[in-house]
């Protein structure tokens, strides 16, 4: 494990951006899940209870996601600045994705129409969908590489995100999701939606494997260079470790019905998942494919010692509120959801 990880105020925020990136996938992560399924049912009694199942806590989740990003511009505002301006179509697509399963929310009921709720259920599923597969998408390219020159400059065009390997992880990002999001749904529903669930959890548990062992094997061909700091740095051979038995844990409290379980093992699935990628590519936060040399890594794309300082000691004191506030939250809506009631 480098040591710099610890000892430096831009390995603390490295370290920092893992954490807002676990939280993200980890809450906001099982909303997506939970609402890829929506489609997957005819009755509007069991889509009610999907809804239902995420409707008092998925804007809270999505705090990380708006966190993250504020912290990104603070303490890396170089790779803010590419990234935002070099994904900003895709970026557009998801936001917009997003919009529309928070106006689902509020709109599927306001009429008894079949044909209203069917539409507001596929945009909902749209703005599921959309941001778990993007934003798998976007990370991949920041691994694997985009144009950007020595000025953190993109020069290319949002199809140039759509290669191979990115789009592969933006699969994989789906199936965790899924994963995640059926866990979930085994602890708070029962019924058709309990069984729907159960047969989505084995989908999204073959589907990630599947799907990873194809993106490991492309990657191992087209970017050899994001498994070298597993030579070098042992210790970080701990992620793809967890990845490992989470999915066990997950198969076998699935297999053995302990479904309250299950969510242990897909939890441990996300969090290896982030961690892998992120020890991958460490200290690169964003790769070049124009030349090496124009990578910007956790050095040249930071602000200034003053500002990560700043940052650091708010988000030290104020980040333990936000926690202890999430899992109040969660204990408060804790139990079985149901088809009545609605989003309020």
């Amino acid at each position: 494990m480098p040591t710099e990880i610890f000892t430096t105020l831009e390995g603390l925020w490295f370290l920092l951006a893992g954490v807002f990136l676990v939280g993200y996938a980890l809450t906001d992560g099982f909303d997506l899940g939970t609402g890829i399924l929506t489609i997957f049912t005819n009755k509007d009694e069991n889509r009610r209870i999907l809804y239902n199942a995420v409707a008092p806590v998925w804007d809270g989740n999505e705090v990380w996601l708006i966190a993250g990003g504020g912290m990104l511009f603070a303490a890396f505002p170089v790779v803010y600045a590419a990234s935002f301006s070099g994904f900003y179509l895709a970026i557009l697509i998801v936001l917009w994705a997003l919009i529309g399963r928070a106006v689902a929310f509020e709109y599927r009921n306001k009429k008894e129409s079949p044909l209203w709720r069917k539409t507001w259920d596929w945009i909902y599923w749209i703005g599921n969908f959309v941001p778990a597969f993007l934003f798998g998408v976007a990370v991949g390219n920041a691994v694997v590489g985009v144009p950007i020159d020595q000025q953190g400059v993109y020069h290319g065009s949002f199809f140039t995100l759509l290669r191979p390997a990115p789009l592969l992880m933006g699969v994989v990002a789906v199936f965790m999701f899924l994963m995640h999001g059926t866990a979930y749904l085994l602890r708070k529903t029962e019924g058709e939606v309990f069984q729907l669930a159960k047969k989505a959890a084995y989908i999204g548990f073959f589907g990630y494997i599947g799907s990873l062992i194809v993106t490991d094997f492309l990657l191992v061909i087209t970017a050899p260079y994001l498994y070298s700091n597993y030579f070098e740095y042992p210790l970080f051979w701990i992620a793809p470790a967890m990845i490992v038995i989470g999915l066990i844990l997950f198969f076998k409290f699935l297999s053995s019905e302990k479904y309250e379980k299950v969510i242990y093992g897909s939890t441990l699935t996300t969090i290896g998942t982030v961690l892998t990628i992120a020890f991958a590519t460490y200290p690169v936060l964003m790769r070049s494919t124009i030349n090496p040399e124009y990578n910007l890594t956790i050095w040249n794309s930071a602000s200034s010692h003053i500002t990560l300082t700043v940052m650091l000691v708010v988000t030290v004191l104020l980040m333990p509120i936000v926690i202890f506030y999430t899992a109040y939250v969660y204990r408060v809506f804790k139990g079985k959801v149901s088809a009545e009631g609605g989003y309020h």
